[in-house]
């Protein structure tokens, strides 16, 4: 369930009017989610504009966007669908990184760069704390 603005909680699948399912089995778990256009004066919901919003910010896949939203995966999927109906979001497959071309050593090491970045900043924060 989620919670409105006023306190009430309502069931996730309200809002995609009962919706489980998209129409095309595109949509998988690891499907990036890229924000294309801008709304027009289509009315979109709030859970609609918070994809959006999340999408704007980098490409996202459906599992995080459904970790982010606090929503079913499936509630998110309809969700992305509408969106995509709209022309709002592009829907791609992630890379194949099964590949052995498609990972380089740079590549592992920048990765790895950026994740002891972020330990030292979210560790040096702790420390301040105590």
């Amino acid at each position: 369930m989620t919670s409105s603005p006023g306190g009430r909680r309502s069931r996730p699948y309200a809002g995609t009017g009962g919706r489980t399912r998209a129409p095309s089995a595109e949509l998988t778990f690891a499907t990036q989610i890229t924000v294309c256009g801008t709304p027009g004066r289509q009315p979109l919901s709030a859970a609609h504009q918070r994809c959006l919003h999340l999408c704007s910010e980098a490409p996202r896949a459906v599992s995080e966007l459904a970790g982010l939203l606090e929503l079913p995966v499936g509630v998110l999927t309809v969700l992305v669908a509408d969106l995509q109906r709209l022309d709002l979001v592009t829907a791609r497959a992630p890379a194949d990184m099964s590949r052995n071309d498609n990972v380089s050593f740079g590549l592992m090491e920048r990765v790895l760069k950026g994740l002891k970045a972020q330990y030292e900043k979210e560790t040096q924060g702790d420390r301040r704390a105590n």
